[in-house]
C-alpha cells in the first residue's frame, strides 16, 4: 500500500509540474528517490587507473603534471577523474551531435574543465576543480582507511555513496537549504544526459576526443619543427589533457554496468523526468557492475568484466589489466603523433574493449533491461537476474519504488 500510494504522490508531481516550475512536494520525492538509487560514484577508480599511464614528454617534466589553458595543473588520473562525471556540457553528449559536429562537441566538454567560465555563472572551472581534488583526496584516505579494516570498497559506497554524491552536487554549484540535491548541479545535470557514458555511444565519444586529442599532437610536431620547443611542448601537454578526458569514455567502455545498459533507449521510451531514467538505469548499472559479465574483445581475450565499485576485487585482475593496456597504447600514440607527425592509421586500443555485440551471445545473466525490435522490455523478476522472461508492459515509477540493490 506504501510503495501505491508514493507511486500516485509522484504521479500528481509529474501532473503539477506541467503547471508549475517547482514544488516542495516534487523536490521532497526526487530527493528521496535520490537518496535511494544514486549511492555510486567510480571517480576513485577512475583516477587510480589514469595515474598508472605512463607519459613520455619531449622536455623535462619528471611529475608527469599538464598544465590546462586556464591555469589548472592535474595529473592525467585526475583529468579521466574530471571528465564527463563531473565537468562538461550537460546540453551536448558528444555521440547525439551531428556527425560533422562532433568535434565541437568534445571541445565543449573539455573546455568545461579546461576554460575560464562557467556557464553556470558558478564558481570557475579552476576553483571547482580544486575544491572537487580535495574533497576526493579526502575520500580516498577514508576508503584506505576502510580497506585497512579488511571491508570491501563496495560496503564502502553503500555506507558512504550517498554522502558522497550530495557533496558532489554542491560542489558543482547544485544544492540549498531545501537539499542538498536541489537544485541540481552540474553533477547530476550531466549525469541526466550520460549517454556518452555507455556502450555502443561511449566509444562513439572516445573516437571523437581521441582524434581531437590526436589533431592537437601534430600542431604540436609542427612547432616542434619550427624550432617552437616551448609552444610545441605545451601543445603536446594540451594533447595528453584531451585525451585524458576522452579516456574517461574509453575506460567507462571496459565497466560490465557500462557495456549493455540500454541508457539512451531509456532515455527515449520511459517517459519520466530525465533524473528518474536515470535512476532506473542505476538499477541495471548497479546490478551488472556487482555480478559481472563475460565479454570478449577483438583480440579473442575472454573474461569477466566488472564495473564501478568492483574494479579492485581480486577477481578483476585481469579486467585491470586490459583496460590499462588500452588506456596506455591510447596514450602512446598522441606522443607517437607528436613525434612523427603521422596519424595512426587505426585505434589499436579498440581491440582490447569488451565488444557490444558480442555480450548478448555469451552466457549470461539476464539483463533487467533490454531492447527486441525497437522496443525497451524489462525483465518480470526484477530481483531475479536469472529470470530470462521480458514483458513491454511495465512501470517506470513501480519500478524505482520495487527494486533497490
Amino acid at each position: 500500500m506504501k510503495k501505491i500510494i508514493t507511486a500516485l504522490m509522484i504521479l500528481l508531481t509529474l501532473v503539477q509540474s506541467s503547471y508549475a516550475k517547482s514544488s516542495d512536494f516534487g523536490q521532497e520525492l526526487i530527493t528521496q528517490l535520490l537518496e535511494r538509487h544514486m549511492k555510486n560514484f567510480s571517480g576513485f577508480e577512475h583516477q587510480y587507473v589514469g595515474d598508472q599511464i605512463n607519459l613520455h614528454f619531449y622536455n623535462s617534466n619528471p611529475d608527469k603534471l599538464l598544465h590546462l589553458p586556464n591555469g589548472l595543473i592535474l595529473t592525467y588520473g585526475q583529468i579521466v577523474m574530471l571528465g564527463g562525471d563531473l565537468f562538461g556540457d550537460p546540453q551536448h553528449p558528444i555521440s547525439t551531435c551531428i556527425v560533422d559536429k562532433r568535434k565541437d562537441c568534445f571541445n565543449l566538454q573539455f573546455y568545461a574543465l579546461a576554460g575560464d567560465k562557467d556557464k553556470n555563472n558558478c564558481q570557475t572551472p579552476r576553483t571547482q576543480a580544486e575544491n572537487l581534488i580535495k574533497y576526493q583526496d579526502q575520500m580516498v584516505q577514508l576508503l584506505m582507511d576502510w580497506r585497512l579494516q579488511g571491508k570491501t570498497d563496495s560496503d564502502f559506497y553503500k555506507e558512504y555513496g550517498s554522502v558522497i554524491n550530495k557533496k558532489l552536487n554542491r560542489l558543482t554549484c547544485g544544492g540549498s537549504f531545501i537539499s542538498d540535491y536541489i537544485p541540481f548541479g552540474n553533477y547530476l545535470k550531466l549525469s541526466e544526459t550520460n549517454f556518452d557514458h555507455y556502450q555502443p555511444d561511449s566509444l562513439i565519444a572516445y573516437e571523437v576526443g581521441h582524434q581531437v586529442a590526436l589533431d592537437t599532437a601534430l600542431l604540436g610536431y609542427q612547432q616542434k619543427t619550427k624550432g617552437n620547443i616551448a609552444e610545441a611542448g605545451q601543445l603536446l601537454e594540451l594533447a595528453y589533457a584531451q585525451n585524458a578526458f576522452a579516456n574517461h569514455y574509453l575506460s567507462d567502455s571496459f565497466a560490465s554496468g557500462h557495456i549493455r545498459t540500454p541508457r539512451l533507449a531509456i532515455e527515449k521510451q520511459v517517459f519520466l523526468p530525465s533524473i528518474l531514467n536515470l535512476l532506473l538505469a542505476n538499477l541495471m548499472h548497479d546490478e551488472d557492475n556487482r555480478l559481472g559479465l563475460i565479454v570478449v574483445n577483438q583480440e579473442g581475450t575472454l573474461w569477466t568484466a566488472y564495473g564501478d565499485n568492483y574494479l579492485f576485487k581480486e577477481e578483476a585482475e585481469l579486467q585491470r589489466t586490459i583496460l590499462l593496456q588500452a588506456m596506455q597504447l591510447s596514450a602512446d600514440s598522441i606522443y607517437d603523433t607528436f613525434e612523427s607527425g603521422s596519424l595512426p592509421a587505426q585505434f589499436n586500443e579498440l581491440r582490447l574493449v569488451p565488444l557490444f555485440d558480442e555480450v548478448g551471445q555469451l552466457n549470461q545473466t539476464s539483463p533487467l533491461f533490454k531492447v527486441d525490435n525497437g522496443i525497451l522490455l524489462k525483465r518480470k523478476d526484477g530481483h531475479d537476474p536469472y529470470n530470462f522472461e521480458w514483458t513491454e508492459n511495465w512501470s517506470g515509477l513501480m519500478t524505482l519504488l520495487q527494486l533497490e540493490w
